[in-house]
C-alpha cells in the first residue's frame, strides 16, 4: 500500500511539472517515511558531509569564472580565434562553434553556460551566413555539452567526491576523451557544410595571428588552471579560486570590460545557478542516503556475481542504465544515485575507478540532449527560441558523435591512454 501511495504521488508531481529537486524530495522523504525503520535522524548529517567536502567549493568557483568569461571579452574574443583559423573550412563557422566550446568548457566547467556563451555569438553568424538552422542549432547545443566532459568539469567533481576517486587524476583522464569527442563533432560539421556546400571564408593569417594574440590572455587562463593542477602546484579547488581571480584582473584591469552594473548581473547570475545546483545535489544525496542504508551496492554486487558478468558486460550494463536515466534525470543527480550503486561491483571486477568516471560522465553528457529532461535541450528552446522538436532534430546528428565517441571508449580505452583494469 505504501508502494502505491508513493507511485501514486510521484506520478502527480510529474503531471504537474515540479522541479526535479522538488520530485527527488519527494521520492526521498517518501520513502523515508514509508519505511520507518530507516535511521532518519541520520539525514542531517549525511546531508552535511555530503556538502561541507572541500572540494565542493570548487563548484560555486567554476561556476562564477564561466559567468564572468561569458558577460566580458574572453568569450567573443575566443570566437574569433576560431572563426579565424577555421572559416575556411567546409561548414567553417560550426567547427569554429565546435572549437570554441571546447576551449570554453575548459574554464566554465558547464555546458549550459558554455552552449549560451559560444552560441549568443556563432548562431547568429551561421544564420547570416546560409547555414541551415539545423546545422547551425545543433552545433552549438551539442558543443555545448562539451563543457562537462573538457576538465574543469562540475559533474567530475561530484563523481570524485562522491566515488572517492582523485579529482586531478580524473580530470587528467578525460582530457583525450573530450579532444576525441570534440575532433569527431568537427568532423561531422566539415561533413555537413561539404553536404549543404556552405560559402567558406576566405583565410587570412594576419588577421588570424592577430586575433590569436589579442586572446591569448583568455586562451592563457586553461594553461594556469590545468597545468598548475597537473604539475601539483594546486589543487582542484585552489585552481578554482585562481579561475576567478585571473579573470577578475583580466576582465577589470586588462579589458576594462567589468563595470559594477556587469559584475553585480555576474555575481547574480552565479549565485542563482549555484542555488539550483545545490538543490538539486541535497535531494539527490538524500536519495543516494536512502539506497545506501538498503544496502543496494551489496545487492548490485551478488547480481553481478550471479551473473558472472565479466568487466565490459557490466560496463555495458552499467552504460544502459545511465542512458535510460539520462533522459529522466539530471546529471548530478544521476551521479550522486548509481555512482555510489555501482562503485562497489565495479571494485570486485577490477574496474578502473578512473575509466569507469569517464564513461560516467560521457553516458550523462548524451542525458543533456536526450528528452524529456535533456538540460542543453531545455536551454536551447528558451535561448534560441525553439520547439523542443526542432532542438531535438538539429541535435540527432552530433548525438551520434558522442554515441561514437562513448563507443570507442568502451571497446578500445587504450585509444584515450585509459586502462579497464585497475
Amino acid at each position: 500500500m505504501k508502494g502505491i501511495l508513493l507511485g501514486g504521488g510521484l506520478f502527480v508531481l510529474i503531471v504537474v511539472g515540479v522541479p526535479l529537486f522538488v520530485l527527488l524530495g519527494g521520492l526521498s522523504f517518501g520513502l523515508f517515511a514509508a519505511y520507518e525503520d530507516l535511521p532518519s535522524e541520520a539525514l542531517l548529517k549525511y546531508v552535511l558531509e555530503t556538502l561541507t567536502k572541500p572540494a565542493f567549493l570548487a563548484i560555486p568557483l567554476y561556476i562564477l569564472s564561466g559567468a564572468l568569461v561569458a558577460r566580458g571579452r574572453t568569450a567573443q574574443q575566443l570566437v574569433e580565434v576560431a572563426q579565424a583559423w577555421l572559416g575556411w573550412l567546409p561548414g567553417g563557422l560550426s567547427v569554429a562553434a565546435i572549437l570554441a566550446c571546447m576551449i570554453f568548457g575548459a574554464i566554465s566547467g558547464s555546458s549550459p553556460v558554455t552552449m549560451v556563451a559560444i552560441g549568443s555569438f556563432l548562431y547568429p553568424a551561421m544564420r547570416r551566413a546560409g547555414y541551415p538552422d539545423s546545422l547551425a542549432l545543433g552545433s552549438v547545443t551539442v558543443g555545448g555539452s562539451l563543457g562537462i566532459l573538457i576538465p574543469p568539469s562540475i559533474p567530475m567533481i561530484v563523481y570524485g567526491i562522491v566515488t572517492r576517486t582523485d579529482i586531478e587524476k580524473l580530470f587528467v583522464a578525460s582530457v583525450l576523451p573530450g579532444l576525441w569527442a570534440g575532433g569527431i563533432l568537427i568532423a561531422i560539421a566539415i561533413l555537413l557544410g561539404i553536404r549543404y556546400r556552405l560559402p567558406r571564408e576566405s583565410f587570412r593569417f594576419r588577421t588570424a595571428a592577430k586575433r590569436t594574440i589579442q586572446a591569448l590572455p583568455g586562451m592563457g587562463l586553461p594553461f594556469v588552471v590545468l597545468g598548475g593542477i597537473y604539475a601539483g602546484l594546486y589543487n582542484v579547488t585552489e585552481a578554482a579560486g585562481i579561475a576567478v581571480l585571473y579573470l577578475l584582473l583580466l576582465e577589470g584591469i586588462v579589458y576594462r570590460s567589468l563595470r559594477w552594473s556587469v559584475l553585480r548581473d555576474t555575481l547574480a547570475e552565479a549565485t542563482t545557478a549555484l542555488g539550483s545546483i545545490l538543490a538539486v545535489v541535497l535531494m539527490a544525496a538524500l536519495l543516494s542516503y536512502f539506497l545506501l542504508l538498503t544496502e543496494l551496492p551489496f545487492l548490485v554486487v551478488e547480481q553481478v556475481e550471479r551473473l558472472q558478468l565479466t568487466a565490459l558486460s557490466f560496463v555495458l550494463a552499467v552504460v544502459g542504465t545511465l542512458l535510460v536515466a539520462g533522459m529522466v534525470m539530471d546529471v548530478l543527480s544521476a551521479i550522486l544515485v548509481f555512482a555510489p550503486a555501482f562503485l562497489p561491483a565495479a571494485q570486485n571486477l577490477g574496474i578502473s575507478p578512473l575509466w569507469l568516471g569517464v564513461i560516467f560522465i560521457l553516458a550523462l553528457e548524451v542525458g543533456y540532449l536526450t528528452p524529456p529532461v535533456g538540460l542543453n535541450l531545455f536551454v536551447a528552446m528558451g535561448y534560441f527560441q525553439r520547439s523542443m522538436g526542432q532542438v531535438v532534430r538539429a541535435s540527432v546528428t552530433f548525438l551520434v558523435g558522442l554515441l561514437l565517441t562513448l563507443l570507442l571508449l568502451i571497446g578500445w580505452p587504450e585509444l584515450f591512454g585509459l586502462t579497464m583494469q585497475v
